[in-house]
């Protein structure tokens, strides 16, 4: 009896003793981080990993995560919730893409929330719907090469975007309106003037989130003045520390383009005039930008399924959608229609997941 007693007591321990044996090790992160900069910031390998394949898995150097968690630990804000993006926008100063941080609309609502004079928002009116076809050439890899097809999307959207929000002051609360137009605030794919996949299939949720961001900075100009969202920002070009509509962001500036037929409301503040401003430097702006790393079709599928299981809404969904891009990445190669539906399936059973099963 006694020795079966000493038995049961020691087979905890030494159970213990083959779990510990038997845990794997971490494979290296994609973005190796220096144990300087781990505890700068105080971080776990599990940690920076988070980071590194869910949070920011479009990020492409470990210096554009460090300015996230460098302005996330300024402004007080948790970075594993999200708060910030990483937009890859061009630079015309260093004449190639560089990765640069802006927060999301819910760290601007948090910032207008903290001061205490929030005051609510109405609903977002929509203008009348407007039908566009567009059409580009599209860089695409085919058989582990870089091609360039021409790609059509025919785009339905809210010709504009209204809402009005509301502060506090000395007991009065005050409106504050604003009015952005989908044709002037839409994200590009890529090099040409076609809309990505996240401003093509939800064109007024996008809007929705300019729109609210322009109005907030209206009602709190002291927290807000010059801060963008990252959904405004998509698509944009740095020139001299100023940023300029998006159609002169690609590596190829493109001429104005004119306005659609059916469009009869006038766009404010049109800036086409800096669009034809770079056309002479043409050779110098064709330079190669940074390049996409190539990752083969399984390894893909495994990233996709990485990010999409930490998603938490369907904003986050839709966001880490359209940073892997899977539509255009399997377009015109071989076996496009399978690929495509398993990048769809892995979408769906995120959205199943994260809605409860209602899906």
């Amino acid at each position: 009896m006694n020795t079966q007693t000493q038995t049961r007591q020691q087979s905890p321990q030494v159970d213990q003793r083959e779990v510990s044996n038997n845990v794997p090790a971490l494979a290296p992160s994609r973005l190796p981080i220096s144990p300087a900069i781990a505890k700068e910031f105080d971080l776990q390998p599990t940690e920076w990993r988070v980071l590194v394949d869910q949070i920011f898995p479009a990020a492409k150097s470990v210096e554009a995560i460090m300015m996230a968690l460098a302005y996330c630990r300024k402004r007080n804000l948790d970075i594993f919730k999200k708060p910030v993006h990483i937009v890859p926008m061009w630079s015309s100063a260093k004449k190639a893409m560089v990765e640069t941080v802006w927060p999301g609309i819910a760290e601007i609502r948090t910032t207008a929330s903290r001061t205490g004079e929030y005051a609510g928002i109405d609903e977002v009116e929509f203008g009348p719907f407007m039908e566009r076809t567009f059409e580009g050439m599209v860089e695409q890899w085919e058989d582990r090469q870089k091609v360039t097809n021409k790609v059509t999307k025919v785009v339905r959207f809210p010709e504009w975007a209204k809402v009005t929000v509301y502060r506090m002051n000395r007991g009065a609360r005050f409106a504050y309106s604003a009015r952005v137009f989908w044709e002037e605030m839409y994200a590009s794919a890529g090099k040409s003037e076609l809309p990505n996949d996240m401003w093509a299939k939800r064109p007024r949720g996008q809007l929705d989130k300019c729109v609210e961001a322009a109005a907030l900075r209206k009602a709190f100009p002291e927290e807000l003045g010059n801060v963008y969202a990252a959904e405004e920002m998509e698509g944009r070009e740095l020139a001299d520390g100023v940023t300029i509509e998006h159609e002169v962001t690609k590596p190829k500036p493109q001429a104005p383009r004119p306005p659609s037929a059916n469009q009869s409301a006038p766009k404010p503040e049109a800036k086409q005039p800096v669009t034809i401003e770079h056309e002479p430097e043409e050779s110098q702006v064709e330079e190669p930008a940074e390049e996409v790393e190539e990752v083969s079709d399984t390894e893909f599928f495994e990233r996709l399924e990485e990010a999409m299981a930490v998603a938490s809404d369907p904003d986050s969904i839709e966001e880490i959608w359209d940073e892997h891009d899977a539509l255009a990445r399997f377009d015109g190669k071989a076996n496009a229609e399978t690929n495509q539906a398993i990048a769809i399936a892995i979408k769906k059973r995120a959205q199943k997941r994260v809605s409860g099963g209602q899906q």
